[in-house]
Formats: structure tokens, C-alpha cells, sequence
């Protein structure tokens, strides 16, 4: 894992990229003026840009300098969520998000429905008692952990290693988009309903109720974030 001042260096990179200080296709600075730009030492620098390198942020020609590669062209995933992130409205970021989700966890319920054990809805009716808790108490940082928690032990229950680990980069643009829908009550309230429904068709292994909850409650998300987020 990359040190402190690496992950720091890189993200500072990676801000410049965002911004445009650093455009598509132009050379990074030469490596003493970025190390100073960064303010660390030269090691750091090179470890940081090793990083992105890898990431098919940037890429070394050798002898002509290091170039910022088209965002379209990037090859990890984290890289690419920040990039979006950063340059969508709050809206966009949400309805991309949740686009995404309803592609994979209207599957991924529907699965856990036939694959589900008995631990499996002890997770699940934990995570859905820990959201009722906090939404009471108003603590909306706990009711966006619970409610992303849900989602993942679903994930989880449909016992496909590959669902879990395509959704656990998405998780701090879906904690931050998520935040800001939950402070709403009403938006609260039907997340509730709609939960409790997938739990119990999870229960029941019924997998096409299952699917059709988590689609319904999908679009509703979708309606929520049309309604409560900005341009």
C-alpha cells in the first residue's frame, strides 16, 4: 500500500487532471517542478506518478516526458469514479449511480433469494433494525451507513464474489450521494418500506419478488434523486 505521502501526491495529481491545470494529452511537469509543486521529495514524486501510470492515468514516453491520458482510456476503476465524481453535478453522479445499481442489484437480489442462509437474513434484519434506529434518532451519517450496509450484505448473500467487488469501489460516491437523500424523511420512510419488502422475499427465497422489490425500490431512488438533488 502506498504511503501517506504518496496517496496524498497522487491525489493532488489527480486533482490537477480534474481541474484542468493538468490537460488531456500534455505533458506533466519536468519531475524537480512537480516535486516542488507537490512539496515532497523527488522518491515520493516518482511513486506517485508509478501510481498513476498504472492506473492508465498517465503514461511515460520515454525520453519526451509523462502524458495525461484521456480519461475515456483510464484502466482503474477508482480512478475513473473520482474522475466522475468531481466533474458531475450532484444529479448526474446520482442518477449515473443509480443506474448502475439497478443494473446489478436487481440480479444480485434475486440471486441472494435462492442462495440466501440463515445468517444471511440475520445480516440483513440487523442492517434494517440499525437504519430504523438511527433514522429515528435522526443520525443521517448512520442511516446512509445502514442503508449502504443493506445493500451490500444482498450483494453478499447472492454468494458472487464478482457483485461485491464491482460495488465496493462505487462506495464513497454512493455514501456521499446517499447522504443527501437520506437527510429527507419522507425519502427515509419509503427506503424503509421498500427494504422491508426485499427482506422478506429474501426470506422467502422468493427470487422474482425479490427482484421486482429491489426494481421498485430502484426506481423510486431514482424518482428521489431527480426530486431532492441539484443540477
Amino acid at each position: 500500500m502506498p504511503s501517506d505521502r504518496v496517496q496524498r501526491a497522487t491525489t493532488m495529481i489527480l486533482d490537477a487532471i480534474v481541474s484542468k491545470k493538468f490537460k488531456v494529452g500534455e505533458a506533466l511537469p519536468p519531475e524537480i517542478e512537480l516535486a516542488e509543486w507537490l512539496q515532497v521529495a523527488r522518491p515520493t514524486m516518482r511513486e506517485a506518478v508509478r501510481t498513476l501510470t498504472e492506473r492508465g492515468v498517465v503514461n511515460v514516453v520515454h525520453g519526451r516526458g509523462t502524458f495525461v491520458v484521456d480519461p475515456a482510456e483510464w484502466t482503474d476503476l477508482s480512478s475513473i469514479i473520482w474522475w466522475i465524481s468531481q466533474t458531475s453535478s450532484p444529479k448526474e453522479l446520482g442518477m449515473y449511480l443509480s443506474e448502475v445499481r439497478r443494473m446489478l442489484e436487481v440480479g444480485a437480489c434475486g440471486l441472494a433469494a435462492e442462495r440466501r442462509v440463515d445468517a444471511d437474513i440475520e445480516h440483513l434484519r440487523q442492517k434494517l433494525d440499525e437504519y430504523d434506529a438511527a433514522s429515528e434518532q435522526g443520525d443521517i451519517e448512520a442511516a446512509t451507513r445502514a442503508d449502504l450496509e443493506f445493500h451490500q450484505a444482498i450483494l453478499s448473500a447472492s454468494k458472487n464474489p464478482f457483485l461485491a467487488s464491482i460495488m465496493t469501489p462505487l462506495s464513497t460516491a454512493l455514501h456521499d450521494s446517499r447522504l443527501l437523500t437520506t437527510s429527507v424523511p419522507q425519502i427515509r420512510k419509503r427506503a424503509r418500506h421498500h427494504h422491508f419488502e426485499i427482506l422478506e422475499a429474501i426470506e422467502q427465497s422468493d427470487a422474482q419478488r425479490a427482484k421486482d422489490a429491489m426494481r421498485s425500490h430502484m426506481t423510486q431512488t431514482s424518482s428521489d434523486i431527480e426530486t431532492h438533488l441539484s443540477d
